[in-house]
């Protein structure tokens, strides 16, 4: 191995280890700094010298887009689903039922917390990910390796030779799930119900960028091995050594009282957990034992399921209120009164948008029972309409923007009410927010607070007007030091050398979070690339499908607007970083450099994320859809409507063998 070679895989290692830490147990174990350093020199050595690449090195996250239908693979031992019981007696009565099927042993039992996800199956192969497979009907399910893949807390190697299985459940964070729903509320369409759902019909998505914007997460809960057969605590350490994150776990409980305490101890405490729980699953412990026990017609006989009932509670409308979003987004929330669920005072809930309120048939005045089932903000079910008082009267949405008293509006093809004054305060509120907080340009002491103030004082109305900030200005502010306004002149200053993403999703385009802005700054040499590019340059860039543009469209209106343009150029003149990655010379093998190629069909000789490696290694371009600028269409079995549009454009198509000859 040479030392080029020993550096590739100690950093590979070294990231391993950090996001293992990170992602499974919550554990920093380096700086935000001194980790995205060793991750971008891995980074560069791999486009440096592609013949070190890797599909399982940490790089690899996101994938490049699926075949149109999910290959359906069968699992080797069945998902079988698991029995459900919602009471103490009931747990109690299982736990006899299995001692009566085992007369005379002693039984120990593991609860384990039941995290509301989704099932999912993760073969390794010589200390390699190597498939990813949901649940479907239990015998099989759809092959969603890609997907899997861009779960940061699922290892894509690990330190074990032996083939094995692992089984647990995909999640979102509530954090993720609210974060994912304000994008959507921004973007003027109907949020997410829940996370559980929408964690499903992520797994489904046909763009693993996609998949990796929603940050999913990964907790195991089960081990198939040929090696491991005795223990299924043991099991779980085992897994947790290898770097998976396994799902909060008891020590053996010996008795039905133990396993009753343990589930009632969670039913509380789970509400001060980052992510959906709905319950306790109780297994026994010993997998000999789980043998002799085995299983009925659709479940097994050694696990069962103590669920939570859903918490809800009733309470008053008192007022409802219209909340401006830095896009112009008007958003509902209902003022209650202050009412106790699942572990704290309620006193706000959203109600997404007036069509909802409509649906629902709320009024102020309105006695409605609200549940946080699955959300981090409550939410209101429904209306109680036997409690009804006569003063209440149906609401109507508000014609005019309760910030700056514009009229409102909608965009086509939208539900929601927006505000289209630049000038509104609430928006050039919010968007600075979003401006100075972590996810974008990360300016340091800045928060809501101190930008009221300077707005209030009219000391800012824009984010470029931060960049003129002096000491003397922020001296007027309350409980501002000298200490303090030098602390917040370097962190702006420090600001002006972030990475174009940074600056990209710090502007607050609609639709565009931090995933997307990143893919953004590596397509473009520098932001002013984006003023001219096409919708359909844009969408090819992001890696978008033809049927779903509507992110390039909003790029594209934004950039369309001087203002913005002279924006961005005002934040130039005052020394902020607008450089992108995209556009240097790839290195090695330039083949395919400036090509173009759409991937269509089932390939016989690659999968493709091989196919598109090997492209992309000499230099070439993977879009997911055709245009006029499409090089070639490599076309496998039944390819579709991106065939029939490569002919129609006079584009060249190639088979796999013609592939294999342009590759050399």
């Amino acid at each position: 191995m040479t030392s080029l070679q020993k550096r590739i895989e100690d950093l590979r290692k070294l990231i391993r280890k950090y996001d293992a830490a990170y992602y499974g147990r919550g554990e920093s174990l380096v700086s935000d700094k001194e980790y995205d350093a060793l991750y971008h020199e891995l980074e560069k050595l791999e486009q440096e010298h592609p013949g070190f690449d890797s599909p399982d090195s940490p790089t690899k996250r996101v994938g490049n887009d699926l075949t149109k239908e999910f290959p359906k693979v069968r699992h080797a031992t069945p998902m079988m689903s698991i029995d459900n019981t919602y009471s103490a007696n009931e747990a109690r009565e299982w736990v006899e039922r299995c001692e009566k099927l085992l007369p005379g042993k002693k039984i120990s039992y593991v609860g384990e917390l039941k995290v509301d996800g989704v099932a999912a199956s993760l073969i390794y192969e010589k200390g390699k990910l190597v498939r990813g497979v949901t649940r479907g009907d239990g015998a099989v399910g759809d092959e969603v390796t890609p997907n899997i893949r861009t779960i940061r807390s699922i290892p894509l190697a690990v330190d074990y030779g032996e083939p094995f299985e692992v089984r647990g459940e995909v999640y979102l964070t509530f954090k993720n799930f609210s974060r994912l729903n304000d994008q959507i509320i921004e973007s003027g369409q109907k949020p997410m119900q829940n996370p559980r759902n929408t964690t499903s019909g992520t797994l489904k998505l046909l763009e693993p960028r996609e998949v990796a914007r929603r940050n999913l997460s990964f907790a195991a809960h089960f081990l198939l091995s040929e090696e491991h057969k005795s223990s299924h605590l043991e099991n779980l350490n085992f897994l947790q050594n290898l770097g998976f994150p396994v799902v909060a776990h008891s020590e053996p409980l010996r008795s039905a009282d133990a396993i009753v305490g343990f589930c009632d101890a969670w039913e509380q405490k789970r509400h001060t957990l980052d992510h959906p729980a709905d319950g306790i699953v109780i297994k026994v412990e010993a997998l000999e034992q789980q043998r002799l026990l085995g299983t009925t017609a659709k479940s097994p006989r050694w696990v069962i399921a103590y669920k939570y009932r859903p918490e809800s509670a009733v309470t008053q409308v008192e007022v409802i209120d219209a909340q401006v979003g830095r896009t112009g987004v008007i958003t509902p929330v209902a003022r209650l009164a202050p009412v106790f669920l699942a572990g704290t005072t309620i006193k706000n809930a959203t109600l997404h948008n007036y069509e909802e309120i409509e649906r629902l048939g709320v009024r102020v005045g309105d006695y409605v029972e609200i549940e946080k089932g699955g959300e981090i903000i409550p939410k209101v079910v429904r209306v109680v309409p036997e409690k009804r008082p006569s003063s209440a009267k149906p609401y109507r949405p508000p014609v005019r923007c309760p910030s700056c008293g514009s009229e409102l509006g909608k965009l086509e093809g939208e539900v929601a009410l927006r505000c289209f004054n630049k000038s509104c305060g609430a928006q050039i509120s919010a968007a600075l927010d979003h401006y100075v907080s972590r996810g974008a340009m990360n300016v340091e002491s800045m928060g809501p607070a101190l930008l009221r103030q300077m707005l209030d004082k009219k000391i800012v109305s824009t984010i470029a007007d931060l960049y003129k900030l002096t000491k003397e200005q922020l001296a007027v502010l309350d409980r501002m030091g000298d200490k303090s306004a030098e602390n917040i002149i370097d962190a702006l200053e420090k600001s002006k050398h972030n990475p174009l993403e940074k600056l990209i999703n710090g502007l607050g385009i609609r639709m565009v979070g931090a995933q997307s802005a990143k893919i953004l700054a590596a397509s473009v040499r520098d932001i002013s690339d984006l003023y001219g590019m096409s919708v359909e340059e844009l969408r090819d860039s992001m890696g978008i499908k033809t049927e779903d543009a509507r992110i390039a469209k909003s790029i594209r209106s934004f950039f369309d607007e001087e203002q913005n343009r002279k924006l961005v150029e005002t934040l130039r003149e005052r020394g902020l970083n607008c450089r992108g990655s995209g556009g240097s010379k790839p290195a090695g093998n330039t083949a395919f450099a400036g090509k173009t190629f759409v991937l269509t069909g089932a390939l016989e000789r690659y999968t493709r994320e091989q196919a598109s490696a090997e492209i992309e290694k000499r230099g070439g371009h993977v879009s997911s859809s055709v245009s006029k600028k499409t090089d070639y269409v490599l076309a496998g079995a039944d390819p579709g409507s991106k065939l029939d549009k490569a002919q129609k454009l006079g584009v060249t198509i190639i088979d796999g063998k013609e592939f294999k000859k342009l590759l050399g």
